[in-house]
């Protein structure tokens, strides 16, 4: 039996490295998927690094304000400039200026400020932004935060002058006590990654899975094969196996390329410090490995039911999108784990390895569900496609 089995894996393993463009076209995503990752950690962070330097109080004039009716509020031109900010004359239309990016920010005094700060009223302040432009962000925040500052400096003098201690209008001091151990831009890119791996997991051994049946089916080859006096289980586990080592390998080349991809960004000088070490990204490995196996059943179960290798491909291309898209979805709302979802294939891998890159631990009994039910889903899939493998629509497809 063994030695059936690995006839088939040797012979579908050799012809797919003799396969140059379809290995090729194989390894090549896991590299693209660092190489974005790294491109936009460097560009984002320079950008804010950038920013950073000039938001710096230190520096006399550092950025240039544009101020509507400047003139009806003498005191605060004179904190902006003593805090580094120039006030320019605003664009006859902020709105528009803001929109079209000519201004990053504009500030708008209305007509009742003078009169409504002189009189101790609250004086209404317009701070006009775009919050789509990520380019503006430590802009807007630094300029809110002065004019805050400008806010609770003239509080304390009114309340000063008036005889009330200046804690009175401070019922609460807040404190951030930031306990994520991703202290850097990187640590939002981080949940980046297990969309990326789980991709990877579905294309990386995609070209191997279509070919060996389909590809036999149409080149006619199939149903010599299929005559051999040997169970047709085992051809199926034989080319079931050699798709899972281009996936690992695909897999490992992409884990790889993601930590020299971090190692080349945390030593360049755009403020990434956030570097996972070598074991997070095995154990990453071990948790991915039984969703390896999962999804070489499925490819091999839709090139074993399609029609023709055009229609498999259609399928099995769609198919990398649906595990990918919780992945995505968490990058921006994330979920807190729970044990049961261990017990779902895919969605307990990008939890997991997500868990992994932020550095947060992952908890050995969630480790051992979702490898086991991972497992054992993939198990019921390979008894499928051996079943499938045993019909004679199998030469014909269908």
């Amino acid at each position: 039996m063994l030695t059936n089995i690995w006839i088939v894996f040797h012979k579908e393993t050799i012809d797919n490295v003799r396969d140059r463009r379809s290995l090729f076209m194989a390894l090549i995503y896991p590299f693209i998927g660092a190489l974005l990752l790294g491109l936009l950690l460097a560009f984002v962070g320079g950008m804010f690094k950038r920013q950073a330097r000039v938001a710096d109080t230190t520096v006399p004039i550092s950025y240039k304000l544009p101020v509507h009716g400047a003139e009806m509020a003498p005191d605060l031109v004179a904190f902006l400039q003593q805090n580094g900010i120039e006030v320019v004359p605003a664009p006859l239309d902020p709105r528009r200026a803001v929109r079209k990016g000519n201004a990053d920010i504009v500030l708008v005094l209305t007509n009742s400020y003078e009169e409504n700060f002189k009189t101790m009223q609250p004086a209404k302040v317009r701070v006009v932004i775009n919050a789509s432009r990520l380019s503006t962000v430590l802009t807007v925040s630094r300029i809110v935060s002065k004019l805050r500052e400008f806010a609770d400096q003239v509080s304390r003098k009114r309340l000063r002058e008036l005889g009330v201690p200046q804690d009175a209008a401070q019922p609460l001091l807040i404190q951030n006590d930031n306990v994520g151990r991703s202290r850097s831009l990187a640590g939002f890119f981080l949940n980046m990654l297990p969309p990326f791996i789980i991709f990877t997991i579905f294309v990386g051994g995609v070209y191997l899975a279509i070919d060996t049946t389909s590809g036999e089916r149409e080149r006619g080859s199939l149903e010599p094969l299929l005559a051999n006096p040997i169970p047709r289980w085992q051809l199926m586990f034989g080319k079931a196996l050699a798709t899972f080592l281009f996936t690992l390998t695909a897999v490992v080349f992409q884990l790889i390329a993601f930590k020299i991809m971090f190692e080349i960004v945390t030593r360049s000088d755009v403020g990434v410090v956030v570097n996972p070490g070598s074991d997070i990204f095995a154990l990453a490995l071990l948790v991915a490995a039984p969703l390896i196996a999962f999804a070489v059943a499925i490819q091999i179960i839709v090139a074993t039911v399609s029609r023709s290798y055009k229609e498999t491909q259609t399928y099995l291309g769609l198919l990398p999108l649906i595990p990918s898209l919780p992945g995505m979805i968490m990058v921006f709302i994330p979920v807190k784990a729970k044990i049961w979802m261990m017990g779902v294939p895919t969605f307990s891998q990008v939890l997991l390895i997500g868990k992994l890159m932020r550095d947060e631990g992952i908890r050995p009994v969630e480790t051992l569900v979702s490898i086991s039910s991972t497992a054992a889903v993939a198990a019921l899939l390979f008894v499928l496609a051996a079943r499938l493998y045993d019909r004679d629509k199998l030469v014909f497809g269908g």
